[in-house]
């Protein structure tokens, strides 16, 4: 093969990977819930769990579109802020990520630190991000060394993941759901080593719902992106 045809081919093939990567991150940002087939089934390339502790299918949801996805009620109606059990689940759009016993994703803020581990969302931002408290969790493909907590500003204690305090969302409607995903660009699905997933970034993710009704303050939906729509 010559210079030429080489040059060709070579620009041929990454025409092809750009086309197949636009069309990935054009389906990202259409859909927000967690599909419950695995990986074999979907095509997507595997991830490998823990053998002893196998990667979990993410439980069924309904898609949420965008016009749907937030509202009040979600998270903090349905789900227990201490969980019984932290998981690796597996998701055909996000890869791997991080929930409770009963498929509610599991979230981590750009505004907190991990060394040391603080959770800097107080207020009406843990009303809307109900942190997930500790109690001694089983976890499941999870490195436990990695699973530790943190004293929040109100005494209790969050759970936090390589470092990174968790939390659940209050515009997530249905475990598996996923609507918090690129809030104010700065929260994220929580990775199984506690960085933030980036594998599917929503364009227009909707803004965060108003807390509940007994807030202290009025806060507005929306809101400064640095803290995810609410101060503390």
């Amino acid at each position: 093969m010559n210079a030429s045809i080489r040059s060709v081919t070579t620009r041929s093939a990454a025409a092809a990977a750009g086309l197949l990567l636009a069309c990935a991150l054009t389906a990202c940002g259409s859909t927000y819930s967690a599909d419950p087939q695995n990986a074999a089934a979907t095509g997507d390339p595997a991830t490998a769990a823990p053998a002893a502790e196998p990667v979990e299918a993410a439980p069924a949801a309904p898609d949420v579109q965008d016009s749907e996805a937030a509202g009040d009620a979600g998270a903090a109606d349905d789900v227990g802020k201490k969980p019984t059990t932290l998981k690796r689940v597996r998701t055909p759009k996000m890869g791997d990520v991080v929930t409770d016993e009963r498929g509610w994703i599991l979230y981590r803020f750009d505004n907190d630190t991990a060394k040391p581990p603080k959770s800097s969302c107080n207020g009406d931002c843990a009303k809307v991000w109900p942190p997930v408290i500790a109690d001694d969790q089983e976890i499941v493909g999870l490195d436990a060394a990695k699973v530790g907590e943190v004293t929040r500003d109100d005494g209790s204690k969050q759970v936090t993941l390589g470092g990174w305090p968790l939390y659940y969302y209050l515009g997530d409607k249905k475990p598996g759901a996923w609507t918090g995903q690129n809030v104010g660009k700065v929260w994220f699905a929580a990775a199984p080593d506690g960085t933030k997933n980036i594998t599917c970034l929503p364009e227009n993710p909707p803004a965060p719902p108003k807390p509940p009704a007994d807030a202290e303050s009025d806060a507005e939906t929306g809101g400064d992106a640095g803290d995810g729509g609410y101060t503390n």
